[in-house]
């Protein structure tokens, strides 16, 4: 871990005294077994706890429809899907398979994927505690798109302590990122491994501020918890809630915005034992 951290971000990790966003990242895997991380790194229970925390009105408005979700991959109807959907287990990040008219898969493949990912401990190698406590299923929910056939933006706010300090916003397909602030201005930073193009200029939603409400209303109580929402045609999404964004390996440019962005996750609010 020491290795790879200091690879990654050109310091070495400091778990006696964590400053940096990505130092706390790897102090909560190693030391915080808050019983809560589980139910909100299951995309399956997390459902429900959006229910609980914001209540039937606003959780039947933006949780991702679901049209079906089992442990055995050979039970999924098929025949009774939409033309367009994803395929995605409750128990990994980054695992999904897009249905839509670009992309077409055999039923016999896609079982055959959601067979691996259930047989797979996701961040096993990485210490993230939370996702070996999760009993795996396979879900099937709508594929967000807009009127064009685009993929819906995702918002991932930063909440400290019940308060969106950043967003992370991908659109474009995924093609674009931008960084902003929680009065949408762009920040001037990035990520040092990005991949995608650096937004100059972003259109704000017109429901902005309800976002960063849902956002900050999911966030209260944790200390720290990056809250991912959609929004497309008019309407909100609910995404996932992630506890170890990147797995506290993700180095910033530049990186004084690592420890900034640190300076705002105070661990001596954790409700969790530390050892």
């Amino acid at each position: 871990m020491y290795l790879k951290f200091l690879q990654r971000h050109s310091y070495r990790l400091n778990l006696k005294n964590p400053k940096s966003f990505n130092e706390k990242i790897q102090w909560r895997k190693i030391y915080d077994r808050n019983p809560l991380y589980p139910v909100l790194q299951d995309k399956f229970l997390a459902r429900q706890y959006v229910r609980e925390t914001l209540g039937d009105k606003i959780a039947d408005e933006i949780l991702v429809p679901l049209f079906c979700f089992s442990d055995v991959p050979e039970d999924i109807p098929f025949c009774d899907l939409p033309d367009q959907y994803i395929v995605k287990p409750n128990h990994g990040s980054g695992w999904k398979i897009i249905v839509d008219e670009k992309h077409r898969l055999q039923k016999e493949k896609i079982i055959s994927q959601c067979r691996e990912w259930l047989e797979k401990i996701y961040g096993k190698n990485r210490f993230e505690w939370a996702y070996s406590r999760i009993k795996p299923l396979i879900m099937v929910e709508k594929l967000l798109k807009d009127s064009q056939g685009r993929l819906a933006p995702n918002y991932k706010f930063f909440v400290f302590n019940g308060k969106a300090r950043m967003i992370d916003l991908f659109c474009d397909h995924f093609r674009i990122q931008a960084f902003l602030d929680r009065s949408f201005n762009i920040i001037n930073v990035r990520r040092r491994d990005c991949k995608y193009s650096t937004a100059a200029d972003i259109d704000k939603p017109c429901r902005f501020e309800e976002m960063l409400l849902i956002s900050e209303k999911l966030g209260k109580g944790l200390d720290f918890i990056r809250v991912d929402l959609y929004f497309v045609e008019g309407r909100i999404y609910f995404g996932e809630f992630t506890i170890y964004p990147a797995s506290g390996l993700g180095p910033y440019n530049p990186r004084e915005f690592d420890f900034k962005l640190g300076s705002f996750w105070n661990l001596d609010s954790n409700i969790a034992c530390r050892k």
